[in-house]
């Protein structure tokens, strides 16, 4: 059988740590498996997200496949799949650890390995497919294997939208050129709802990749990037200055609010990239330490990182904050139209909550405020600090030089300082399971609960004059994936049994459902005759089948849909008659 391997691609490296700060926490245990305090999955992004989103996921899903078991449980007949729990954040994944439902098939060992994967719930349904015809190897670090993502609104969660409304999109391909090069494709398209609080098809990104791979050596790529904004009055009549293109449109053909093309090399230890930017200004400032002052900004720098070494962050926008009820907190901010200024503090501050911390630093902006900032369900403040992308150590006290808080956002600008590449980053990360106090106002006393809801990875920035770096040519760009290249296989649930692979042990706090518990595949829990690979209910003689997986037995099941199991539809949501950018107008810069 054909072993699911780890693509080396342009990062590597799995880890993740939590701040040791002692806190005041809440017993999880008091809560349902389905509350969102509990259910809500944590997402693993790369700082450098240009070079992420486009290439980087393929690694985290190989790690789910790997880790169903699939050697042991292959080949169980047409329709018949089985369960596995998952440890999603150890394979970096934004999934909740709810079952996977697995099948896994190859014919003989010469055939191509097909796995699929499905996980329906009320909230979102996810589907993945992998067909794996060469494993990787050091030669080819991509191997030849395609692999798909398709991610949709269950239809329950009313800022998901309707049923089948798309959140995520993947299809990752690579194969062997007649030159013995490597060719790997990517399209991704993501839906800003489930990254933030926010409605499903107001704002959306598309990813189109394509990396040329030279066998035994390094390689070369393009990623493109898109970002779409259904963007209504009053935004646009106050704030015309952040829309340079006019009024915005929906993906794919409308005008995008903002585009990107980054080039890269990449040998064994770095990554050579550089940005060009459609409508945002340079990105890279250069500060003179000598005259205390910013010089000419240096447009479409190129930069270069680290491929091991990452250091970890949390983003002010990531956390989750949740109420005594295991609920995330929202606020339903009042916005009049005739009055910009209000618009401006009920959109972009929400009235923010304010909780006191005790952190030991003398950074002057935190000793102005030495408070936690709540704004809303995912977006907690606390001070800004200037950090050396390399390492995160800090540089000064306080902003980047020639930044501010007024930046939209300050996080984004890079200020080049003796040569070393600088950026603001969060003082410090609030530890996961803190409860933070209300201080003062209506909520005053009232406790709210914090989880890491993303995580980002920084990779090191190497310094001006490195070698490695120098010996990497950018290429001009490669023509990308649009979004004709995703696939759209019928992933379709099997039935399932018991479950036969848990990766979560009874310690784990957030998911003690689980309880670390698995069945031998052709055991008989519960002497009805039916193994358990079979049972839906292993331990209850009079229950078996769960058709649609939705926890009822199908002789029970008086649902609405009574025991159909789901079915994704992408139908309408294809694009196929389309070309992405086809209706842009291109407006002039200032």
């Amino acid at each position: 059988m054909r072993i699911i391997l780890f693509i080396s691609l342009i990062f590597t490296s799995y880890s993740f740590s939590n701040n040791a700060i002692p806190v005041k926490t809440w017993d999880l245990n008091n809560y349902g498996e389905n509350a969102p305090i509990k259910l809500i999955g944590k997402l693993f992004f790369i700082h450098q997200y240009y070079l992420d989103l486009a290439f980087g996921r393929v690694n985290d899903y190989l790690c789910l496949f790997r880790n169903t078991e699939y050697q042991n449980f292959s080949n169980l007949g047409d329709g018949i799949g089985y369960e596995a729990i998952l440890d999603n954040n150890a394979c970096e994944n934004g999934e909740a650890n709810l079952p996977w439902l697995v099948v896994s098939k190859q014919a003989t060992t010469s055939d191509d390995l097909v796995m699929e994967l499905s996980m329906p719930n009320n909230v979102a349904d996810a589907r993945l497919k992998l067909t794996l015809e060469e494993e990787t190897t050091s030669a080819n670090p991509y191997g030849v294997l395609t692999l798909d993502y398709k991610y949709v609104s269950a239809g329950n969660v009313p800022r998901f939208g309707p049923v089948n409304t798309p959140l995520y999109n993947t299809t990752y391909r690579s194969s062997v050129l007649e030159n013995n090069q490597v060719k790997y494709e990517a399209a991704v398209l993501i839906d800003k709802a489930i990254l933030s609080p926010m409605n499903a098809e107001q704002e959306s990104y598309f990813f189109g990749t394509k990396i040329l791979h030279t066998k035994n050596s390094g390689g070369h790529g393009t990623v493109t990037e898109f970002d779409y904004r259904q963007i209504d009055s009053p935004f646009l009549t106050f704030f015309p200055q952040y829309f340079p293109n006019g009024y915005t449109k929906s993906y794919p053909d409308g005008n995008p609010y903002t585009i990107s093309v980054t080039n890269f090399a990449y040998n064994d230890n770095v990554v050579k990239y550089q940005t060009h930017y459609g409508y945002s200004g340079t990105k890279v400032q250069i500060y003179n330490d000598d005259t205390d002052s910013l010089e000419t900004p240096l447009a479409n720098e190129e930069l270069c990182v680290s491929r091991t070494g990452s250091w970890e962050y949390v983003p002010p926008i990531r956390y989750g904050v949740f109420d005594s009820n295991g609920n995330r907190i929202s606020f339903n901010a009042l916005i009049d139209p005739n009055d910009a200024n209000q618009v401006v503090q009920s959109t972009l501050q929400q009235a923010p909550l304010t909780a006191q911390y005790n952190f030991d630093t003398t950074n002057t902006l935190w000793l102005n405020d030495p408070t936690i900032k709540i704004f809303n369900a995912g977006w907690l403040g606390n001070a800004l600090q200037c950090k050396k992308i390399e390492d995160g150590t800090l540089y000064g006290n306080g902003l980047c030089p020639g930044t501010s808080l007024q930046d939209n956002p300050p996080t984004f600008r890079i200020v080049r300082i003796n040569g070393e590449d600088y950026q603001n980053f969060p003082l410090f990360d609030i530890p996961e399971g803190t409860v933070l106090t209300v201080d003062g106002g209506d909520q005053d006393g009232e406790e709210y609960y914090v989880r890491h809801l993303g995580v980002a990875k920084v990779y090191p920035a190497k310094p001006q004059g490195d070698a490695d770096c120098d010996s990497l040519t950018i290429q001009p760009s490669e023509d990308t994936p649009d979004h004709t290249f995703f696939n759209y296989p019928e992933v379709v649930s099997p039935r399932t049994g018991a479950v036969l692979v848990n990766k979560l042990n009874a310690t784990t706090d957030l998911f003690s459902f689980s309880q670390g518990l698995e069945y031998p595949k052709n055991g008989d829990a519960d002497n009805d005759g039916i193994l358990n690979y079979l049972d839906a209910f292993p331990e209850d003689a009079t229950k078996s089948l769960d058709a649609d997986h939705d926890l009822v037995a199908d002789s029970e099941d008086t649902t609405a849909n009574g025991t159909t199991p789901f079915l994704q539809d992408w139908t309408n949501h294809k694009h196929l008659d389309k070309a992405i950018y086809s209706n842009y107008v291109k407006q002039p810069q200032n």
